[in-house]
């Protein structure tokens, strides 16, 4: 039968390797580019590597804090909304005070697990365990628009447009009116379409 002390090794040997108290923990600064309305995240990879993450995960906590869609293509990571270093940065930090730093010893030596719905922070220095929450993405309610597809409003024409289109408004919505060629001219105008800050009509007898 082992005596104690070689149980002990045993135990030991097992254990995720630690940081000295030494070492001094460094998030590498992202290497940002952005090409239009697309970030790209070049040393992405590193990043999660030194917070020992799963990229997936850090792509998708970036992606759920500025609202846009992430993308993995590595070594990179791609966000698809145009952002700042130091807006990417400061998520990065706030990132790994969330996920990697115990709040007990402030050491980075941990990991995640999960205990049922709940995922633990749990520190491989000081044994300490706490959950953490993922912030859900709370949708925005959209004003909903004065004119609806199939109703016919009395609109008077305010402007031509280049396609020679009538042009009204309805309570500031613009309206664009098929059949409506003079400026000044009210007429019955019936919704065929809605598009974000416009919606389209024909003009009714």
């Amino acid at each position: 039968m082992e005596g104690y002390s070689a149980l002990l090794e045993r135990a030991r040997a097992k254990l995720p390797p630690v940081r000295t108290g030494s070492e001094r923990f460094v998030v590498p600064e992202p290497d940002v580019m952005t090409d239009g309305r697309t970030t790209v995240i070049r040393n992405f990879q590193e990043i999660a590597g030194v917070l020992r993450r799963d990229p997936e995960h850090v792509i998708g906590h970036l992606a759920r804090e500025f609202g846009c869609p992430g993308v993995l293509d590595l070594p990179r990571g791609v966000l698809k909304s145009r952002l700042t270093k130091d807006a990417i940065a400061q998520r990065i930090r706030e990132y790994t005070a969330k996920y990697v730093i115990c709040t007990e010893c402030k050491r980075p030596d941990t990991h995640l697990k999960k205990d049922g719905r709940l995922t633990l922070l749990v520190c491989e220095a000081c044994g300490a365990q706490r959950p953490v929450t993922v912030r859900r993405t709370v949708e925005v309610e959209r004003p909903k628009t004065p004119v609806v597809v199939g109703e016919v409003y009395r609109l008077t024409i305010e402007d031509i447009g280049r396609r020679g289109d009538g042009v009204a408004k309805k309570e500031g919505f613009v309206v664009f009116v098929t059949g409506a060629t003079q400026r000044g001219a009210t007429v019955n105008a019936k919704v065929t379409k809605v598009l974000g800050n416009n919606a389209y009509a024909v003009v009714q007898p």
